[in-house]
């Protein structure tokens, strides 16, 4: 009934009444304009739009790493986050129109033996309900292995959700762990990754070549780089593109302004071009509402009223307009796409920055928009953007600075008066366990610095008072404690990290 009723509210915003004050080219040639007004969207940034049949502007400037001064091109790969749900969200209803993958069979049909948190039964959820963000458990430990620290293997997956799972509160709750479960329960029932079955289903019927979930299918120097303003004099702090180990089926894919205008432009005919095997039904699917939001305050990353979720898409208004959006972030990156259906326009934005750049790849959208339909503030708002972002730059690194200025200065540091030599910094060299392989990090010195690698979150650690060290992963990452501690003869035994209590693993 849910669907039946959230799909007729969707045709009713197909409906709405608002009539195009410009053509899509004409509304492009605006937004150029509009983007030359801002003094500075660097390191790089870009947007493409397009209606079904053309690409009506390809836009990139500046740089994809500031540190070498490679351009950013139509061709670049930029991790664009968390805009991969929409396309397993598409490969969800291929596998279950296939008969590959049923997306209402229920989770139990695939692991029987999986344990929920009590009071959840993993039998009354679907396929479906997990990748609609709707099944009510949490296990940030397995969001937090999946996006930063390294590959979790499909089998572990029951394993995991048992020892770190919880009951949250029911409806709808945007979050990575559905995604993380079907991809795992895609590997399982067929044998086959997720990044394999996108490869052959999307990207090469789709001839999508610098599009992949793996970074490591393309030189390192190639790919768009992160970063993060440390302001004038410290400059760019660049963010290594992911490995292949935390491309996971949630956020985990590059591509590049060229593939993304084939990618929405395939979202506004509703079908694959001939041979593709991408079917009409296919894409009705993955854009019909699966989930009630209620997130009509407006208080999301675009700013609207965003009523329904369909497989990977929110679906918003805008002034009567359904815009289905998503949007990706990371460290040191920003990214938006959308696709008005009966507006017959497509947008994506991209920065490989977060220097309030956020703000300015949700507002690009917006701005496109406004022109496209005479928005009565489209004028007004094309001048004032350009003007605040300077402002907001700013004060995000105030705000940056001033709230890691505030935790050094906290009293549990000690004023960072301990100066330990490099031979007392060794003592802390070695692999420490909770007892849960997954958990398991290093700490070895580097550079006359010790750092603790998780997979591949790094922290570096700096000495405050003996036994304990403040922790960043760049410059202005808020501070991780370790706190370590000795036994009775004074030697190292155990750290505390994060809350969780680790000894030393012997001979390492």
């Amino acid at each position: 009934m849910l669907r039946h009723t959230l799909a007729a509210i969707s045709a009713l915003l197909l409906t709405g009444t608002a009539t195009l004050a410009e053509t899509p080219r004409g509304a492009a040639a605006q937004l150029d304009e509009f983007l030359d007004r801002f003094p500075d969207l660097g390191p790089g940034f870009a947007v493409v739009v397009v209606t079904p049949d053309d690409i009506i502007m390809n836009r990139t400037q500046g740089q994809r790493r500031a540190v070498t001064g490679a351009p950013m091109t139509s061709e670049t790969p930029i991790y664009i986050a968390s805009q991969t749900k929409a396309y397993m969200g598409l490969l969800a209803a291929y596998l279950d129109q296939e008969g590959i993958l049923d997306l209402d069979s229920a989770i139990t049909d695939h692991w029987p033996d999986l344990q929920f948190p009590e009071g959840v039964d993993p039998a009354d959820w679907t396929l479906r309900d997990l990748i609609s963000h709707q099944v009510p458990i949490e296990a940030d430990m397995i969001v937090v292995l999946e996006a930063y620290v390294l590959q979790v293997q499909a089998r572990d997956y029951p394993g995991l959700i048992a020892n770190y799972a919880s009951v949250r509160e029911p409806g709808f709750q945007y979050d990575n762990l559905g995604y993380n479960i079907y991809g795992a329960i895609l590997e399982t029932a067929t044998g086959r990754s997720w990044q394999d079955w996108l490869d052959q289903v999307i990207f090469d019927p789709l001839g999508m070549e610098h599009t992949s979930a793996r970074t490591s299918d393309f030189p390192l120097d190639d790919l768009s780089w992160g970063h993060i303003w440390q302001g004038e004099d410290a400059g760019w702090y660049e963010v290594r593109p992911k490995t292949d180990a935390i491309m996971q089926s949630a956020g985990g894919l590059v591509t590049s302004t060229g593939d993304m205008a084939q990618w929405l432009q395939l979202q506004l005919r509703g079908a694959g071009p001939e041979g593709s095997g991408i079917s009409a039904a296919m894409l009705s699917d993955a854009q019909a509402v699966a989930a009630q939001t209620h997130r009509d305050d407006r208080r999301n990353a675009i700013e609207l009223p965003c009523s329904g979720y369909a497989l990977g898409w929110n679906i918003c208004d805008f002034e009567g307009h359904a815009l289905y959006v998503h949007g990706g972030g990371y460290t040191g990156i920003r990214t938006m796409m959308a696709f008005a259906p009966d507006l017959g326009v497509g947008i994506a934005t991209f920065s490989n920055s977060d220097n309030m750049t956020g703000w300015v790849t949700s507002r690009t959208v917006i701005q496109y928009l406004q022109f496209l339909t005479g928005h009565e503030d489209a004028e007004s708002w094309s001048e004032a953007r350009p003007r605040l972002y300077p402002e907001r730059a700013a004060w995000l690194l105030d705000r940056r600075q001033d709230s890691l200025a505030e935790a050094r200065a906290e009293e549990r540091w000690g004023g960072w008066s301990w100066q330990p030599s490099v031979t007392e910094l060794a003592a802390y060299e070695g692999r420490w366990s909770t007892g849960d392989p997954y958990l398991d990090f290093d700490i070895a010195l580097e550079d006359g610095q010790l750092v603790a690698r998780w997979g591949d979150y790094a922290v570096t650690m700096m000495p405050a008072t003996p036994d304990l060290f403040g922790g960043q992963t760049h410059p202005l990452a808020e501070l991780e404690g370790f706190g370590f501690s000795r036994d009775a003869a004074g030697a190292l035994n155990g750290v505390v990290w994060d809350d969780r209590h680790y000894t030393r693993i012997p001979g390492h």
